[in-house]
This record gives C-alpha cells, sequence and structure tokens, in this order.
C-alpha cells in the first residue's frame, strides 16, 4: 500500500543528512552473500553442528532453486570433509552449486581456529592442510582468503603463514567487539616483522537480516572510513547455522527496487576483494599483532584442553620428524635395521593432524563451550596421543640400530629437539647404568635416588636431534640410597644450612636461589645481584561480575584480593648433586595447595611445580613477580614468532592490553618465565604477572574445578631473551627426552643387518644439526601427496620448515649427508630462488626446503 515505506524511507534520508551527505543514496552499491555463521561447537556440542549443517545447507539449496539471484558463502574444510564423506548426497548438490559460481567455499585454516593460543608448527598446518584440502576438492576456486570472523584475536606472525600458503586476503569482523578502543581500519594491509603482508577486510556483521537502516549504517560508516564506494553486506542468521531466509530475501528484493536505497547486488566475496585490491597501494599498514580488547581470559580458562592440546602438538611433530628421518636412513643399511618389520610404519604412512586442528576451534581450546564438548573431546585427544605415540616409537625403533645386550639391558635417549650441546638431568629406572657409545665409552653416570622412585642421571648430549646409547646394568646402584659415582656434574646442586631466619641458599652455579619458610624470597644468576624486588606473591583475586564469564577476566579482580596460607616450615624431598626438591603444603581457601620447588644439575633455571584440588569459584590465580629493575620491554613466544612490547603502556590502545596470551616464556627485564602454556601474562614497570587458574561457571559450570598441576620454571636472562636462548631453553624445559629400552636381534627376519658389534660405536643414527643461531626448526615431514614427488632420482624427499625468531639474517646449516633440492613455498611447490638465496632466511620469516639423502 502507498505509504508503507514512507517511515523507513524518512529514516534513510535523515541518517545520510546526519553525517553530511545529501539524502540521495550516492554512489556505491552494497554487493550482497548470503551467510550463516556455524560454531562447530559452542553452546552444543559437534554432533549437533552436523545436523545444524545439513539443516542449513539444504535450506539454501531450496532458496537458490525459488532465487536465482542468490549467492552463498560458507566455511570450513572440516565441515565439508565430513559431508563428503557422511553425507554424499548433499555434498555433490553443493558442488553443483559451487560449479555455477553460486556457492562459495570460504576456506582457509582447516577451522575457524584460534589463532593465538597455538604453537607456530599448529598454525602452519592449519593452513597447509586446509588448503591442500581446499585446492583438490573445489578446483574451479582460487583460495586466496582466510576467513575468520569470529575468532578470539590474532598474533602479529598471521600474514607470514598466511602467505606462506598463498593465502592473501584476510576476513574477520571481531575486532568491532573491542572494549575501550574502536578498530580504527576497516581495510588495511596487516605486515608482520618479516615484511610479509596480506590485505586485511573487517567484514560487515554476522547473523543479519535485510535491514535498510542497518544496511546504510554500515554502508555510509564503511565509505568514511574506507574511502571505497562498494561495501559487502552478509545477511543470514548465525552462530548455530540457519543461513538466509525467504523473508530476508524478500526484504532485499523490495528494498533493491526503491531509489532512495543504494543499489543491492547478490555476488561473491572474492568478486568484492578484486574490487578492493586497486586500492592496495593507498591503504594503512597494520605492523602488530591484532589484539582483541575483550575475551583476556580464555588463555587461562580450561587448562586441561591447553594440556592436550600442547601434548598433542608436540607428540605430531616427532611423529612426522621421525618418519622423515627413516625415509632421509631408509637407502643406507645400516641406519634402516628393520626394514621389512611388520610393524614397520610404510613409507607412505602420514600423522593425522584434523583430529588436533578440530579442537583448536575459537571455542574449544578457549574453553569457552558446554561441558558436553569437553566430554566428547576427552576421547579424540586420548586416541590422537595413541597414534602419534604409536607413529613415532615405531618409526624411531626402525631406524635406531640394534644394539647387542653384552649382558646388560641396552637402552636409547633420543633428544628430538634440535638443541646446543649440555648435559641433561633424566630420571630413569634404578640400576647401574654406563655410556654405550662416544668417546666416554664404558663410563659409570652418576646416579641419585628419586623421591617418587627411579634415579636421577646426567646424560652428556650432543648439539642437534642426537641418540645416546646407554647399558643398564643388573645392579641395583640406589638400593641402599647412596650415590653410584661416575660422571660428575659440571655444575652441582647444593643446599646450604637454615640461617637464623630459618633461610636456605640453593645453588648449582647456574641459579642462585633464597628459600625460606613461605617459599622462594629472590633469585638471582651466576654473577648478578637478585632479580626480584620482593618474594614472588600467589595471588588470589576474585573474578566475578563479567558477562562473558568463561571468556574474560574482571577488569577490576586487583580491587578484590583473597587470602593464601602456606604451611611451614619447607620439607626436603631429596637433596643431591643432580636434584634438590623442596616442598611447601598450603590452602588456596577450600583448595589444598603444594609447591615443589626444584633445581637440577648444570640446569640454567629453577622449577616450580603447583599442584592443587581447585574447588574454587568466580576466582583468579596468578604468580606476581616483582622485580628489581623496572620493565621497560618485554618479549614473549606467540602464534606466528615472537613478539615484543612496551613496558610502559603509555597510549589507550597499550593500556587495553593488560593480560595478553603466552605460548612457552615471557621474558622481562632479567628474567624470563618458561611456560608449559600457553598462559594469560601481564607486564608492567614494577612485576611480571602470570595467570594459573580460573573459575568460571558459565557455560561450563565447573569449569577448571578438580585436580591440577601446573609447571613453569624462572630462568636469569641478564643479557636478554636472544643472548640467553630463552626460546631453546622453553622448549628444553617443557618437552621431554625420548628414552625406551633398545630393540633387540630378531631372528625371524634373516635378511636384517647384524647388530652392532662391540667394537663399533653403535651410534649410526642421522639425526639433525642445529639449524642455524635464531633459527627454529618448525617440522620435518613428508611432502603433501599429489604436490611435489615422493621420490626424485631414487632419493626420499622430505620438507623442512624453520622460522628465523631473530632480528638478523641467517643462513640455513645442514648435514653433509642431507642435499637440498631446492626452495619451497608452505604448500610444498618449488620456488625460484637465487643460489646465494637458497639457504637464506631473513629476519623472522618462515623458509621451506626440499631435503633428500645426499
Amino acid at each position: 500500500p502507498d505509504g508503507l515505506l514512507s517511515a523507513t524511507i524518512a529514516s534513510l534520508e535523515a541518517l545520510r543528512t546526519a553525517r553530511g551527505r545529501s539524502p540521495a543514496p550516492g554512489p556505491g552499491a552494497v554487493r550482497v552473500l548470503g551467510h550463516a555463521h556455524l560454531d562447530l561447537a559452542w553452546l552444543w556440542p559437534v554432533a549437533d553442528t552436523w545436523r545444524a549443517a545439513e539443516r542449513t545447507f539444504t535450506s539454501v539449496l531450496s532458496l537458490m532453486e525459488r532465487d536465482q539471484g542468490l549467492h552463498f558463502g560458507h566455511s570450513t574444510p572440516a565441515l565439508y570433509a565430513w559431508l563428503e564423506q557422511h553425507r554424499p548426497g548433499l555434498f555433490q548438490r553443493i558442488r553443483s552449486a559451487m560449479q555455477t559460481g553460486r556457492w562459495e567455499p570460504l576456506n582457509g585454516p582447516w577451522v575457524e581456529n584460534d589463532s593465538v593460543l597455538i604453537d607456530t608448527p599448529s598454525l602452519l598446518r592449519q593452513y597447509q592442510i586446509g588448503q591442500h584440502y581446499s585446492r583438490r576438492t573445489f578446483p574451479e576456486w582460487e583460495h586466496p582468503l582466510a576467513w575468520l570472523p569470529d575468532s578470539f584475536g590474532f598474533g602479529a606472525g598471521l600474514p607470514s603463514v598466511a602467505r606462506a600458503t598463498d593465502v592473501r586476503w584476510f576476513c574477520t569482523h571481531k575486532l568491532a567487539w573491542n572494549a575501550t578502543n574502536p578498530f580504527p581500519h576497516r581495510l588495511f594491509r596487516w605486515r608482520s616483522r618479516c615484511g610479509a603482508e596480506v590485505l586485511a577486510l573487517m567484514t560487515a556483521p554476522i547473523g543479519t537480516d535485510g535491514d535498510p537502516l542497518a544496511i546504510e549504517t554500515h554502508r555510509l560508516a564503511w565509505q568514511a572510513c574506507s574511502g571505497v564506494e562498494e561495501t559487502l553486506w552478509l545477511p543470514g542468521v548465525g552462530d548455530h547455522g540457519g543461513g538466509p531466509t525467504a523473508e530476508m530475501l524478500a526484504q532485499l528484493a523490495l528494498w533493491s527496487g526503491q531509489s532512495t536505497m543504494a543499489p543491492l547486488r547478490h555476488g561473491t566475496v572474492r568478486e568484492h576483494l578484486a574490487q578492493l585490491e586497486p586500492h592496495a597501494p593507498r591503504l594503512p599498514v597494520w605492523r602488530d599483532e591484532l589484539y582483541l580488547e575483550l575475551h583476556r581470559g580464555c588463555a587461562t580458562s580450561r587448562p586441561d584442553q591447553k594440556r592436550h592440546n600442547r601434548t598433542l602438538e608436540r607428540l605430531l611433530r616427532e611423529a612426522d620428524l621421525a618418519l622423515a628421518l627413516r625415509r632421509l636412513q631408509s637407502l643406507d643399511p645400516s641406519t634402516a635395521a628393520c626394514r621389512g618389520s611388520a610393524a614397520a610404519p610404510s613409507a607412505a604412512v602420514l600423522s593425522d593432524w584434523r583430529p588436533l586442528l578440530f579442537q583448536q576451534f575459537h571455542d574449544i581450546l578457549p574453553g569457552t563451550s558446554i561441558p558436553e564438548v569437553f566430554e566428547q573431546a576427552e576421547p579424540q585427544w586420548r586416541a590422537s596421543r595413541r597414534q602419534a605415540c604409536l607413529l613415532r616409537d615405531l618409526a624411531l625403533q626402525e631406524s635406531l640400530p640394534e644394539l647387542t645386550s653384552n649382558g646388560c639391558e641396552p637402552w636409547w635417549v633420543v633428544q628430538l629437539q634440535p638443541h646446543s650441546a649440555g648435559l641433561r638431568c633424566l630420571k630413569l629406572p634404578v640400576g647401574l647404568w654406563r655410556l654405550a657409545s662416544g668417546q666416554q665409552r664404558g663410563t659409570c653416570l652418576t646416579g641419585q635416588p628419586a623421591h617418587e622412585g627411579g634415579q636421577w642421571l646426567q646424560l652428556p648430549l650432543e648439539a642437534g636431534i642426537t641418540a645416546l646409547a646407554l647399558e643398564r646394568l643388573p645392579e641395583r646402584s640406589t638400593a641402599d640410597g647412596r650415590l653410584q659415582p661416575g660422571l660428575a656434574p659440571h655444575h652441582p646442586v647444593c643446599l646450604e644450612p637454615e640461617d637464623g631466619q630459618g633461610r636456605r641458599r640453593l645453588s648449582n652455579g647456574l641459579v642462585h636461589a633464597w628459600v625460606g619458610p613461605e617459599g622462594l624470597e629472590q633469585l638471582a644468576g651466576p654473577d648478578g645481584p637478585g632479580l626480584l624486588a620482593e618474594a614472588p606473591r600467589w595471588c588470589r583475586w576474585q573474578d566475578r561480575g563479567e558477562f562473558w564469564d568463561a571468556w574474560d577476566i574482571a577488569a577490576d579482580h586487583r580491587n578484590h584480593p583473597l587470602p593464601w596460607r602456606w604451611e611451614r616450615p619447607p620439607r626436603i624431598n631429596t637433596s643431591g648433586p643432580l636434584c634438590t626438591e623442596l616442598h611447601w603444603r598450603g590452602r588456596c581457601g577450600s583448595s589444598p595447595a603444594r609447591l615443589m620447588l626444584r633445581l637440577l644439575a648444570d640446569t640454567p633455571w629453577l622449577e616450580l611445580v603447583l599442584s592443587l584440588h581447585w574447588r574454587q569459584r568466580h576466582e583468579l590465580l596468578q604468580l606476581e613477580l616483582p622485580l628489581a629493575d623496572p620493565i621497560h620491554r618485554w618479549a614473549a613466544d606467540t602464534s606466528g614468532g615472537v613478539i615484543e612490547r612496551p613496558g610502559i603502556a603509555r597510549t589507550a590502545r597499550e593500556q587495553a592490553r593488560w593480560e595478553v596470551p603466552a605460548i612457552s616464556w615471557a621474558a622481562a627485564h632479567g628474567l624470563a618465565v618458561l611456560l608449559d602454556g600457553p598462559q594469560g601474562v601481564s607486564a608492567g614497570p614494577p612485576r611480571l604477572t602470570i595467570s594459573l587458574l580460573r573459575a568460571p561457571t558459565w557455560p561450563d559450570p565447573g569449569a577448571d574445578n578438580g585436580w591440577q598441576r601446573i609447571r613453569l620454571a624462572l630462568l636469569p636472562a641478564p643479557g636478554g631473551w636472544r643472548a640467553e636462548r630463552v626460546p631453546e631453553q622453553a622448549r628444553r624445559m617443557r618437552e621431554p627426552l625420548w628414552c625406551r629400552p633398545a630393540r633387540q636381534p630378531h631372528p625371524v627376519f634373516p635378511d636384517r643387518p647384524p647388530a652392532t658389534s662391540a667394537d663399533r660405536d653403535p651410534i649410526h643414527w642421522q639425526g639433525c644439526p642445529l639449524p642455524g643461531e635464531d633459527l627454529r626448526l618448525l617440522g620435518l615431514r613428508r611432502c603433501e601427496e599429489g604436490v611435489l614427488a615422493a621420490q626424485l632420482d631414487g632419493s626420499e624427499v622430505v620438507v623442512l620448515s624453520v622460522i628465523n625468531e631473530g632480528p638478523c639474517r641467517r643462513w640455513l646449516q645442514l648435514p653433509l649427508s642431507w642435499r637440498v633440492l631446492g626452495r619451497l613455498d608452505g604448500l610444498d611447490r618449488p620456488v625460484a630462488t637465487a643460489p646465494e638465496d637458497l639457504l637464506r632466511l631473513n629476519p623472522w620469516q618462515l623458509g621451506f626446503w626440499a631435503i633428500a639423502a645426499a
């Protein structure tokens, strides 16, 4: 009827006039793409997501038959892979719509993952596996964009990972949620520290309809901020799927014929991005992380999910590395002692990263879902860990040469990270142990009884990924509690007697710690002054009042302290030259707590282990480290590399970052904290604070409750995080050595090479050397199938991934037994490179190489 739209038309004209525009729409159309945001898990379990996806996609396909102009876009590869396997009929209908150009796959990583709590190798695998699947399954589309509308912040290294996998566009809406400072850009170039760039688009809101006032408000704001006329609109019910409805389409059709409304054109995101690319040279550049000024508690909530994640990340990397080394050695009969064994993994075997990547979804890993999600994730975590362990152990056992017993029990100890050479303390079964290889072959190892069984040994490990053969004699070296003499530690542990105030000094020459009745009081390096202004504080705060309970820490939590009580005096668990342990008991509210301090010989850090039965509600548990010197600048390990931040927050945007995530370490003035993280961290001029536990009640009423074991270490770093090799020390602290009894000769396989004889050094195992100063090994794995030939000239080919974690140009160092076949990109495709640049890595850069045995 006449006049039905008059009120809305008047509102549209008033909206434009209020912003200094003419009442007419002016230039600039609106590109419309139907969308259905679908969280893989949140307030519903994963199984319900599959049903919601079926309903959503069936509805969209029906609407497409009725409305020939409708275009629809959806992520993610994990969801499409499930449809391909379990609903092939529906998947084929979607593929038909894709081939006509009306259904757009918005695929970047494997899932819409969390981008601040996962380590760099996992972030890289998210994009590699997601891109491989999309390119193989949807070849008619290019896949240059990462669609992450709802993730809780983005690490500064994400552009380098994305560009390495041929992703040049990054799209999100989440920064519109900033609680304090509105994000200043809608369209910009996001640049990482290595210089890699992606074009970043702050999309329209998700979960919207066809309301003309909402569309026009967004269009005017977009034009004012970006200077670009065309904008994007994403109508469709979201969060739990739904997508566009017939009512929305009717509403859009009604207004598309009105002269008072900007033109509405159905199309794809890629068409919109293609029109934006010519504007790239004039766009502002953002050289920082994309920090979300909200959801600061996600690094601390549900520590069990973080523990599962970091363990499986490590196991998958180790499985990949063991399988790759076995392939590199497959041509050498002396190193492939079990080739042909029925238990040996096939050369085509690949570790399966997809279960891990799925659990890194942005409402699972942060711990912000209902309890059913985590209960159903538990068997997935366990099964994936078992599979990764099995692959790793089989590959290592098949690669390591056999050892003859000679009346002893032979063992292997393998260092699966390319660390520098040094002495490592390790807990092994009771016995008389001696070296079975190297220049000190036959030398006994010093043993010290361990408090909870077994004994501590100190092993001399070479640099790189290396193996050490040991022999265990049947004699019990610690049956009477005495030390078994052997190789003496270079820096033994010494615990001095108490002084008049009940204080003790604990030292190993590399770390000096003073402990008192209530715990650690002071810490110092080998020669420097004390690093702490006062004793570290275990702090309880009331953490209540935030709407997004599991997501957010209450901003005023420091105004609500709660008591903490330690029993005194401390108890000495064990004391000796290899290991000294002291522990305190206390109570945190109704939660019993136990703190253990451990110092090992020749180890440059002091380890703290807090165990407690957490029964609190709406509380935040933190460790505060008051520093002797003010913090001017501090650094932390984040997704995609290292980020350095100012210690004194001067701008409003810096002040809003009062809690940030750290993956495995944080280092301030003279002190580094090594984490078994990720953890939430905050830093300021007087202190460095680590968030340890929370106790939210929504959406999971029992989140964080139960037995918790939190492990971290304090490392004196007077020379700064690079000079003291803090990243390497963090990996050394949190990633254990692999130790197993050696495999014995097996008479069933007559073609197996003979066991190593007594007159020959049994270590004939080609590991991996240190890649070079500042260079971190991200992965060594088999090429993705179908991208690069699995073999070249009869040699097994693997892909080496490395990141330069320093500000200086570095060159990759490889063993003589390896040869470089060429430089690759992140999708295992050859890249043309000048000979002088073949092994070079610029500061903070990612690098990939095809490697074969020489």
